[in-house]
């Protein structure tokens, strides 16, 4: 395959970099030849491998918070993402460091300052050693709406899962729990109006992705052996902004998808309250959207029966002993008695799901 013939396949590069001026340094060079991405933040890198994913990353070794080694390792657990090659581009010149870069996974690394020339040699092999076949057999397959849509939940579920703080089964058990919750809500005469057509097919698919802004929070808060105080629990907080940002900017990309509105409320919301002592807006009562409530209790519920690594897991009857005691504190009273009566589907999905 040669250079020419890259260019009419029409390559997709997405370059990550915190410095503005890199990144238009990166699109003045290699414009023209491939098609560029530039994202600021991981928020906007996510949102582009959501919404087109690229065929190439060229990535920042020294990003704010959560370090490009992390990212690739991201990339790497995320089954949709691990085949992306990826060329880490620093100015760290430490022999451990590159190293490890090519352990995580990198193809290649390029020392900042660097040769335009050289890079662009680089990014051809690339393409041509690794690219071509998978790319003419990409372009060749047709993909249907709803399969795009659901590769779309499923790669978003998958960079949630890479962030799960423990390795746990926490995300596979979200959704069944809260899918349980909202069909028997949807029994009652309070949520019966709220919770109708697909809400409960909706809500077991995008309860997985409420983490998604932990991509954002850097490996030694997630891993952090102790309970998170300070700078690092201002940091936890974040993701839930983070998060629904980046199914935002998706959004903007797939205007008829809005599942990706439910997504965001539940993304944005199930750290709020229901006696307004949340996070991040200080909602409270009925003003917490239903799909937030359903998925903060059953968060609660499946946080308390997990092992972490500061203390042990809590058994199912404690655990359920710790929602009801939140009832009309951090969880809404009504669905708390939704979720009693529901012990028996939930404790199913507890041993099914059993880490």
């Amino acid at each position: 395959m040669t250079d020419a013939q890259i260019d009419t396949f029409g390559l997709h590069i997405l370059c990550i970099d915190d410095s503005r001026a890199q990144l238009a340094l990166y699109k003045s060079q290699l414009e023209g030849m491939y098609r560029v991405t530039a994202a600021l933040t991981y928020q906007e890198a996510v949102a582009c491998l959501s919404s087109s994913p690229p065929d190439l990353i060229i990535l920042d070794m020294e990003m704010p918070q959560v370090k490009g080694l992390e990212f690739l390792d991201i990339l790497r657990y995320t089954p949709n993402y691990a085949g992306i090659p990826v060329i880490i581009v620093s100015g760290d010149e430490r022999p451990e460091d590159i190293k490890q870069a090519f352990i995580r996974g990198a193809e290649d690394y390029v020392r900042k300052p660097y040769d335009p020339e050289e890079l662009s040699l680089r990014i051809a092999r690339l393409f041509r050693l690794i690219l071509g076949p998978r790319k003419a057999k990409a372009e060749s397959e047709s993909i249907s709406a709803g399969k795009a849509q659901d590769l779309l939940v499923r790669s978003l579920a998958d960079l949630a899962s890479a962030r799960d703080n423990e390795g746990t089964r926490h995300l596979e058990r979200m959704g069944p729990y809260c899918a349980v919750l909202a069909r028997n809500a949807a029994k009652t005469a309070k949520y019966r109006p709220s919770i109708h057509g697909d809400f409960v097919e909706r809500i077991e698919q995008m309860a997985k992705l409420h983490d998604i802004g932990k991509v954002n929070v850097p490996d030694y808060v997630l891993h952090n052996p102790e309970a998170l105080h300070g700078k690092e629990f201002e940091l936890i907080k974040k993701h839930t902004a983070d998060g629904s940002r980046t199914v935002d900017m998706i959004r903007l990309s797939f205007p008829d998808y809005g599942f990706l509105d439910f997504a965001h409320d539940i993304i944005l919301y199930h750290h709020e309250n229901w006696d307004g002592t949340g996070y991040p807006e200080g909602k409270s009562g009925n003003g917490i959207p239903v799909s937030a409530r359903i998925v903060a209790l059953a968060d609660v519920f499946d946080a308390v029966t997990t092992k972490r690594v500061f203390r042990e897991a809590r058994s199912f009857e404690e655990g359920a002993a710790i929602v009801e005691s939140e009832s009309g504190k951090r969880l809404d009273p009504d669905l708390v008695e939704v979720f009693t009566l529901s012990l028996p589907e939930l404790r199913e999905i507890y041993e099914r799901l059993s880490d």
